[in-house]
């Protein structure tokens, strides 16, 4: 192979470093950027901490370089180039990087279109060469075929998104706010029809005009050799031709000449949404940081004047968004809110008046701006913890902003904000100004819309216009001319030699003098803190007739303290730019917390008066109390929210806590009252079985000093463990079938009881799904989507805890091809046991042996890696004792775990989906006895 040089031709070396804190600590950011001769910008970022690396590269298109009738052009573009190209053949992206151990994604938004991996740091030569490849060498291998597969894939996309409840309210915004024409007046994703009408030449003509080497920008973040990568980017980038960089977009900010209000009647929701939405500015316009703080002000917070007004004293809603949107080349203000049902949209307008009246007079608090402004710092902290979050955010930074640390500047002009600014935007965007009003109401219930709106012009497609674009099975790919290189590009580059070795971080241990446990690992790359302190079981500490009672509990527990309002225990949460919150779970109920290193003792000081002297207010409760209520009733009009509670029923049995989630039901939670969370708190809440993970960069004896007060005050009591049953009988049915008319597409769930995460038999379990449908890189996957074009995704996995434990497969399909995805699972899971081989264990041995070695770069990643050892009693080695299981797994062994626990003929089946057109395509399968059923499980 011939040497490759690096033509350091304008190259410029930048060196850029993040605010200091006040307390002296700093995180930097460190790069050095240059550009190849062909016009590509490139950033390098090393990061040693972790052996890892990203790759990102930014290409600068996306949906507002589209033309009308071409909708969804860039998104669908994003698509193909996972396809293949010259020298990787079809579907290699998602299994490459999967065996390399590493993750990727790729994302198309309004303006841009980013690829991204992160590999163990041996591979990064690999990644490269990938990229490279579909950069300059992918267009030749453009087929019809190819074409029809992904058109497929993406309208199956499509259809998941809004087969929803509200799933049209973004289209109903950028198709009515922009002027047709207009490049936002289009959604990313695009038209069905417009999809479907691609061509070849249509790619063609897209990706040489846009996929240059001079519209993008190149990002390696992570533990990597400089001078080495150098030379392999001129390698692999270097020779890519240039072409000419296409213009960039011009600003198109709008403006509205009078109020426009528009309707919708949503078959999939049961209650009114108002969206009220305002144009505004484009990103990085000087309005644009006051604009994101009035958004805050206005509605982002229990201070706010649209939550006191709506949610506390009007009790229109369970809680209200704003926020400002800032794209390439316009924006918009929005605020929406979804109502509790039966609400009138004019009374919700009435009350979002009055708070902006009420916002006029009282102005704003400099306090308030100051916690918003804290908020945004610690917010930039959390964008860079890892070298994915940096690969991203830097190529993003360099494309759209100018330079790579654009996001720590950025900073500089938030705090450069004054309360002057905000009412200044305020004047200038919101107050008086025409506004797109949408109303979104269930079907038949128009007369809650706002008064004067006009129905919304909407074409969706109907379950009888479905169609699929591809035929099933294999793509088979036309020959195709190969682009000349100055090596040969179908060598797979080889793994670099500094593979990396799974390392646990070390872990030290506290016990407190009243009973309280504390686990850490110290954390010192930015001056972030985490922390978790486990309280209790959950769900688990609920009674059937209770479900939903821990739940309310934990959020009760938010809401104020004996000394403190709601509104001003978070105002003195975000006054410190912290998240605590205290939250329960199907087995876990926990508050968590991160801020910056420097307010950690102030954190702490509140998590001790949250959880010591609650506030128990009687008005905050039945605000916590309806939102439940309310949360209940929006997951009840969701598809695959619907299947996942049947499915728990069939599979632990009606009678078993274990059969509801942590929300609880409608019936139940509407039965609780103050005392129930009062006396849950006294029978569940201990320091003798609390539990605290910390993460930062404090030593141990810091960490147990600032828990000193907390030690002192909480005394112990004993607390009962709860002993959770299922049932040990087979469901009635094998198939049930919850009938949701008109649903464009199925909800398919399968699966049966599993065993604990404790058990020896559970990590055998995680390896043997790996290649099922662990991934994009797995038999569901690539069957289901790459091989049909069925779904979007389709995936397995199993949950394993103390008690809630089961293996589950489940997809979203297009409506049409129901019968035929199910006949797929079944086969699929029928036969994994026979067709689980030595190259599959292998495989998946090398996959997951090579991502455990990243698998705690983050601090989110440290904190559950002590939260697990903490709530289920593993070992703190237990990542080194799988790593020995994995290594020492035979082929027969493995297949003894399939037979055992992935068994078809044992499973249940639940599909959500239109009954009249496609239950008796279910039943024609003669999988068992199918049961129809409506949308609570009852039979039809």
């Amino acid at each position: 192979m011939r040497k490759q040089l690096m033509i350091p031709l304008l190259m410029t070396t930048v060196m850029a470093g993040m605010s200091s804190c006040k307390n002296g600590d700093a995180a930097s950011l460190k790069y050095e950027k240059y550009k190849l001769d062909n016009g590509l910008e490139v950033v390098l970022h090393e990061d040693k901490s972790d052996p890892v690396v990203s790759v990102a590269i930014q290409y600068h298109v996306g949906s507002n370089r589209e033309k009308p009738g071409k909708t969804g052009f860039a998104h669908f573009f994003e698509h193909m180039l996972f396809q293949r190209s010259e020298n990787l053949p079809r579907n290699a992206f998602f299994q490459k990087i999967d065996a390399m151990g590493g993750s990727f994604n790729g994302g198309t938004s309004n303006d841009g279109t980013v690829y991204f991996e992160t590999v163990p740091r041996d591979a990064l030569e690999k990644v490269l060469w990938m990229e490279s490849d579909r950069m300059g060498y992918f267009i030749n291998t453009v087929t019809e075929g190819g074409l029809k597969r992904e058109i497929d894939v993406v309208s199956n996309e499509k259809r998941q998104g809004e087969n929803v409840p509200y799933g049209l309210a973004f289209d109903l915004v950028f198709k009515n706010l922009f002027p047709e024409g207009h490049p936002y007046s289009w959604t990313v994703i695009g038209e069905i029809p417009d999809l479907r009408s691609a061509t070849v030449e249509d790619v063609k003509e897209f990706y040489n005009k846009y996929y240059t080497t001079s519209n993008a920008t190149l990002v390696v973040a992570g533990d990597f050799d400089v001078a080495k990568t150098k030379e392999l980017i001129q390698k692999y980038f270097g020779e890519i031709p240039a072409r000419p960089k296409p213009e960039a977009p011009v600003v198109q900010n709008v403006t509205l000449d009078s109020t426009k209000r528009i309707s919708y009647e949503d078959a999939f929701c049961n209650a009114p949404m108002i969206v009220m939405t305002y144009p505004a500015v484009e990103a990085y316009n000087e309005d644009g940081y006051a604009l994101d703080f009035l958004c805050n002000l206005l509605a982002g917070d229990k201070k706010s004047p649209m939550y006191k007004v709506l949610v506390e004293e009007r009790k229109l809603v369970p809680s209200v968004d704003m926020f400002n949107y800032q794209l390439e080349i316009a924006g918009l203000a929005l605020l929406n809110a979804t109502t509790f049902p039966g609400v009138n949209l004019n009374d919700v307008y009435a009350g979002i008046e009055e708070a902006y009246a009420r916002f006029e007079k009282e102005g704003v608090d400099p306090k308030d701006l100051e916690r918003y402004k804290n908020i945004e710092e610690t917010r930039t902290y959390n964008r860079l913890v890892s070298t994915n979050g940096k690969a991203i955010a830097m190529a993003h930074d360099n494309v759209f902003g100018g330079s790579p640390d654009r996001t720590i500047h950025e900073l500089e002009k938030y705090k450069a904000v004054t309360p002057e600014d905000v009412m200044r935007v305020y004047n200038k965007y919101i107050k008086g100004k025409p506004y797109l009003g949408i109303s979104i109401v269930p079907k038949g219930q128009l007369d809650l819309a706002l008064t004067g709106s006009v129905p919304a012009v909407v074409n969706q497609e109907s379950i009888e216009d479905q169609q699929l674009n591809s035929q099933g099975g294999a793509i088979v790919d036309d020959p195709y001319e190969r682009t000349p290189s100055s090596f040969d590009r179908s060598v797979e580059p080889a793994l670099m030699s500094n593979t990396p070795e799974l390392k646990v971080p070390a872990v030290w241990n506290a016990t407190l003098g009243n009973g309280m446990t504390v686990k850490g690992i110290v954390y010192s790359e930015l001056p972030l803190v985490n922390f978790a302190i486990e309280l209790g079981n959950g769900m688990l500490s609920d009674t059937p007739a209770k479900a939903g009672l821990a739940k309310l509990t934990a959020n009760m527990l938010n809401e104020g303290t004996e000394y403190k309002t709601p509104a001003e225990l978070e105002e003195a949460i975000g006054t410190l730019g912290a998240r605590i919150s205290v939250q329960s779970g199907t087995e876990t109920m926990v508050v968590t917390g991160s801020c910056l290193k420097k307010n950690y003792p102030q954190a702490i000081a509140l998590v001790e008066e949250m959880l010591l002297h609650p506030r128990w207010d009687a008005q905050s409760f039945e605000v916590v109390k309806e939102r439940m209520l309310d949360n209940i009733r929006q997951n009840a009009a969701d598809p695959s929210l619907i299947g996942q509670q049947l499915f728990r029923k069939q599979v632990f049995g009606s009678e078993s806590i274990l059969s509801y989630t942590p929300d609880g039901t409608e019936q139940t939670v509407s039965g609780l009252t103050l005392d129930d969370a009062k006396a849950f708190y006294e029978a569940n809440l201990s320091p003798s079985v609390a539990k605290v993970s910390f993460v930062g960069g404090l030593s141990q004896q810091e960490v147990v000093s600032s828990l000193g007060s907390l030690e002192k005050n909480w005394k112990a009591k004993e607390v009962e463990t709860p002993q959770i049953v299922s049932a040990d009988v087979r469901p009635e049915a094998k198939v049930y079938f919850i009938d949701y008319p008109g649903a464009r597409q199925s909800y398919i769930m399968i699966g049966d009881k599993a065993m604990p995460v404790a058990s020896p038999e559970a990590y055998p379990a995680v390896v043997v799904n790996d290649k099922l449908g662990a991934s994009s890189g797995s038999l569901l996957f690539d069957i289901l989507r790459l091989k049909h074009g069925y779904t979007y995704g389709a995936y397995s996995s199993f949950t394993q805890g103390i008690y809630n434990n089961y293996f589950a497969a489940r997809s979203s399909v297009q409506a049409t091809v129901t019968k035929e995805s199910l006949a797929l699972f079944r086969d699929i899971l029928s036969g994994y046991g026979a067709e689980f081989s030595q190259e599959y264990l292998d495989q998946t041995r090398t996959a997951l042996l090579r991502t455990m070695n990243g698998s705690f770069e983050t601090p989110g990643a440290l904190l559950g890696l002590l939260r697990d050892i903490s709530i289920y009693g593993l070992s703190e080695d237990y990542p080194l004792q799988r790593e020995k299981v994995l290594k020492e797994m035979t082929l027969e062994q493995a297949k003894a775990v399939i037979a055992k626990n992935i068994d078809f003929g044992k499973m249940v089946v639940v599909v959500v989906g239109d009954a009249k057109s496609q239950l008796s395509g279910v039943k024609a399968l003669n999988l068992g006895k199918v049961q129809l059923v409506d949308r609570d499980g009852k039979p039809l």
